[in-house]
């Protein structure tokens, strides 16, 4: 199965406009028989979404945000791919508790074929937003 890794979030903010840019990026690796298989209509979709790492009332992680999907092959699929997710939004959106924030991506690789997953978190920002 493909994998992933070097998962990287990165957030920038703009207090003036309260407004915060939030990139994702990865590395996906394809073996060579998915390679050969995605020639023949093999597809993979990768998901990313921001996550609170912590809610405090029933201990689960807070789903912040979901970019769009992505999928391949592209047009230039290879065996190596570095996706990356990318969107400002609104600060308020990361303010996931009261006092410090603790935001992180989740990415998931799904093939298409056979439903098999691969997941993989990033970094984790702590700051309050």
């Amino acid at each position: 199965m493909a994998t992933l890794s070097n998962a990287r979030l990165a957030i920038t903010s703009d207090d003036e406009k309260k407004t915060s840019h939030c990139v994702v990026t990865c590395k996906v690796t394809f073996t060579t028989f998915e390679l050969n298989d995605m020639k023949d209509g093999l597809r993979f979709k990768l998901d990313c979404t921001l996550w609170g790492d912590d809610s405090g009332l029933n201990g689960a992680d807070d789903s912040l945000f979901t970019y769009g999907s992505q999928f391949f092959p592209d047009a230039s699929s290879t065996a190596t791919e570095t996706p990356t997710f990318d969107v400002t939004l609104g600060t308020s959106l990361l303010n996931e508790d009261s006092g410090t924030d603790d935001v992180f991506a989740k990415l998931t690789l799904k093939n298409l074929y056979t439903n098999q997953k691969v997941t993989k978190n990033s970094n984790t920002i702590e700051r309050k937003f």
